[in-house]
């Protein structure tokens, strides 16, 4: 084990917080078996913490028994995705803005390429891909990374319900979100996001209007109906003015968010 700690002394000494599976074998002169052995050992007592294939990070004093994606979210994530394009996003951002009841443990990631990683920090990864000419609208700049805006927050997880979980879920982000959101930037997002990111805009403002919140970004729409939620195809009740068919009714929603 004092080898171990001479390495992490060293990395500490050279102003380093990260390294590589590659860089500890050379820097420890051992077997790729021995690194993979003594990087074990150094997770199992708490001072560094593999952040995604071949990534480690050491572990700050005061840190222990938690994991790097806890502690320090937006530098797992710039560890894991390195130099490709990506931000933190859906319910990971809406998170981070703590307008969930219950804590979400996956991390959620929008990138312009295909990444291999299934976790980051022992946390599991979703990583969505998205065109690079919008991987950073409405973005802010989170530690060494970036993170959706509250407002790209609530109008992505309008466009992708699946990866919030429920239109429950959804609403009561919205509940807790939409009074300190700017409704000029979310209608702004939506035009800029297309077709998709406008269908997005009409969900939001549907169920604001049905639970009592204020949106005046939209006018009443008089195009084809849409889904609230694109993977339920029944039919409780029908928005006329934003032209969404729900699947459960407007009570049924409020009675969950309140609950």
């Amino acid at each position: 084990m004092t080898k171990q700690l001479e390495f992490i002394d060293a990395l500490v000494a050279d102003g380093q917080t990260a390294f590589t599976f590659a860089e500890a074998t050379k820097r420890l002169n051992v077997s790729p078996s021995a690194t993979a052995n003594a990087l074990r050992q150094l997770q199992q007592k708490g001072l560094v913490c593999r952040i995604s294939r071949g990534i480690y990070a050491i572990r700050p004093l005061g840190a222990l028994g938690t994991s790097m994606a806890t502690e320090d979210l937006p530098g797992a994530v710039k560890l894991a995705f390195g130099e490709r394009q990506h931000r933190i996003g859906y319910l990971s951002a809406l998170a981070e803005f703590d307008l969930l009841t219950h804590p979400v443990r996956s991390v959620y990631v929008a990138c312009t390429s295909q990444v291999r990683s299934k976790s980051v920090s022992w946390r599991p990864l979703h990583s969505v891909i998205e065109r690079p000419e919008t991987i950073h609208l409405e973005t802010w700049d989170y530690g060494t990374t970036k993170c959706s805006t509250l407002e790209r927050a609530l109008l992505e997880s309008a466009l992708r319900i699946d990866l919030v979980g429920s239109i429950e879920r959804f609403a009561e982000a919205l509940q807790g979100g939409l009074e300190q959101a700017d409704a000029s930037r979310i209608a702004a997002l939506a035009v800029r996001l297309g077709p998709r990111g406008l269908a997005a805009e009409r969900r939001l403002a549907s169920v604001a209007h049905a639970m009592g919140m204020t949106y005046l970004a939209v006018e009443p729409i008089a195009g084809s109906m849409i889904r609230l939620d694109p993977r339920e195809p029944e039919v409780e009740w029908v928005d006329e003015r934003f032209r969404v068919s729900w699947h459960l009714g407007v009570d049924e929603l409020r009675a969950s968010v309140q609950n």
